[in-house]
């Protein structure tokens, strides 16, 4: 059980990270155009998609949001965060890009060959593809999460916490019925179960802007990274992972 000022904290952390979304979308949607050094043309176009479906989550979360349906949020967010995470990876070591766009090529393979194995019709130019070259590098949201934060399981944490929205799960089941009792029968919430959810809302803000302040970091000169730095530190969330020693 929390305490009333706890609940007062929780709540003003909510509007804090709601608001450092919006503001880091609307940088999104108007900053110029990229432009970026040669040397940096294949981070930045590893980076960018990742960015992009980040912020494209990030605002279909804010839209559920204004609709009341805060917990199917959990999916666009959870999808947010994980995308985000990517892209600060690639910025942040060496030939991160390499391992993100192997761990693309793996899922996309294993795909085509249970496409196969269902009984699709796989095109020959495709069946050369199918096996995974020795030694190609890839990576895991968990070695990331791991490597950003020590180990700690903090940011994996956080990621976990929101996929219960995506999997069959407990936390669906008593997001849509209110258990009354034995004898009771369950109240219905067509819409979920409605309020605040802090650590969902703390997800959004955050993917914002480690997404904003990747892609930032690639654009020649980094006239906007200051900008996004202080979008974070103006909404209490680390803007950067370079920075971070834990979670948020």
């Amino acid at each position: 059980m929390t305490s009333a000022g706890d609940d007062l904290e929780l709540g003003r952390l909510a509007r804090l990270h709601l608001s450092a979304a919006r503001a880091t979308l609307e940088h999104w949607r108007t900053a110029d155009a990229f432009e970026v050094e040669r040397g940096l043309l294949r981070k930045f176009n590893a980076t960018y998609s990742l960015v992009a479906h980040s912020m494209a989550q990030v605002a279909a979360s804010l839209a559920l949001y204004d609709h009341h349906l805060t917990y199917a949020a959990r999916v666009n967010v959870r999808v947010a965060l994980e995308h985000a995470l990517a892209a600060q990876w690639i910025v942040h070591t060496n030939d991160g890009e390499d391992e993100v766009i192997g761990s693309m090529n793996r899922i996309h393979r294993n795909m085509v060959r249970d496409l196969r194995k269902g009984g699709t019709v796989i095109p020959p130019q495709m069946q050369t593809d199918l096996h995974h070259p020795p030694g190609e590098p890839q990576v895991h949201i968990l070695n990331i999460s791991d490597w950003f934060d020590g180990g700690t399981g903090a940011i994996y944490g956080l990621h976990r916490q929101l996929s219960g929205a995506v999997h069959v799960s407990l936390a669906t089941l008593t997001t849509y019925l209110e258990w009354r009792g034995e004898r009771e029968t369950p109240a219905l919430r067509p819409d979920g179960l409605r309020g605040s959810d802090p650590e969902q809302f703390l997800a959004l803000g955050w993917s914002a802007v480690l997404a904003m302040s990747a892609i930032e970091r690639l654009r020649s000169g980094q006239p906007y990274l200051a900008k996004i730095y202080k979008i974070g530190d103006d909404h209490e969330l680390v803007p950067d992972l370079r920075r971070a020693e834990s979670a948020p």
